[in-house]
């Protein structure tokens, strides 16, 4: 018999708790960790469309990068959405344990996983916690590119259909680059420290884009949705530990696209 439990003693030593930026409510959120588990689902988001996928698929265990609950509940009123949610997965016996900041930070991880999409070279930690731990990556691309060239290069590298260039020159050439996923748009200024051509991340608001170009840094924004990669590493890893482990479990990937944006021509 597999536990949840026993799951998540594995995920830990790969993506330690304790690595996660302070006040990230990593770890477990719902569900009793003595809980037997036959089938696994990795996801990026757990929403309501997601926790419905779980209960036709009879899944046990759900593993998320984003935590469900990122802040606390007031109440349980299940005519909101997400207070109906959180019944759902209760009703149904559905764990959720969340590995967020701690899969950026961990040594293969989020940041690893993507700079490693992007194929950069000599890849190094890049913009450190306060515990000294790098949240980032940076590297070299295999080859100088414009700006404008780059943009299209990770648009295809991390299989997006829209990101957004930030530059005051498109032909700026593009060599040395750094990354931080999901939404580090706060740490641009990291990047022009360290002397970087360009910075990938998502959420750049309006104001900081300004600020960017007038600092002479080029940055591309493709969006949160590409920590989507986090569902497929962290099945291959729970596939790769299952036989080893003898752990009688399925393990699936969500075919959810939990994305709430729709990049319109």
């Amino acid at each position: 018999m597999t536990k949840v439990k026993d799951i998540i003693a594995q995920l830990q030593k790969f993506f330690p708790e304790d690595l996660a930026v302070q006040g990230d409510p990593v770890g477990m959120q719902i569900g009793d960790p003595e809980a037997e588990v036959t089938k696994v689902m990795t996801t990026l988001d757990v929403r309501p469309q997601v926790v419905q996928e779980a209960i036709d698929q009879q899944v046990d265990f759900i593993v998320s990068h984003h935590p469900v609950i990122f802040r606390p509940a007031k109440n349980l009123d299940f005519t909101d959405p997400q207070m109906r949610m959180y019944g759902d997965l209760i009703k149904h016996g559905i764990a959720v344990y969340a590995i967020h900041t701690n899969s950026d930070k961990a040594q293969n991880g989020s940041s690893q996983w993507e700079a490693e999409a992007l194929d950069l070279e000599d890849i190094n930690p890049f913009c450190l916690d306060l515990d000294g731990i790098a949240i980032g990556r940076r590297g070299e691309l295999p080859q100088v590119l414009t700006a404008r060239e780059f943009a299209d290069y990770v648009k295809d590298k991390l299989q997006v259909d829209f990101v957004r260039l930030i530059t005051g020159d498109n032909q700026r050439p593009i060599k040395r680059v750094g990354l931080v996923c999901g939404d580090g748009n706060k740490f641009w200024p990291e990047a022009v420290k360290a002397g970087l051509d360009a910075y990938v991340t998502g959420d750049v608001y309006y104001h900081t884009g300004h600020d960017i170009i007038s600092n002479g840094l080029t940055v591309v924004d493709p969006g949160h949705y590409t920590e989507k990669l986090f569902k497929y590493k962290v099945a291959e890893l729970l596939q790769k530990w299952a036989p080893a482990l003898k752990w009688q479990v399925e393990i699936i990937i969500s075919q959810v696209s939990t994305d709430p944006f729709q990049n319109l021509s």
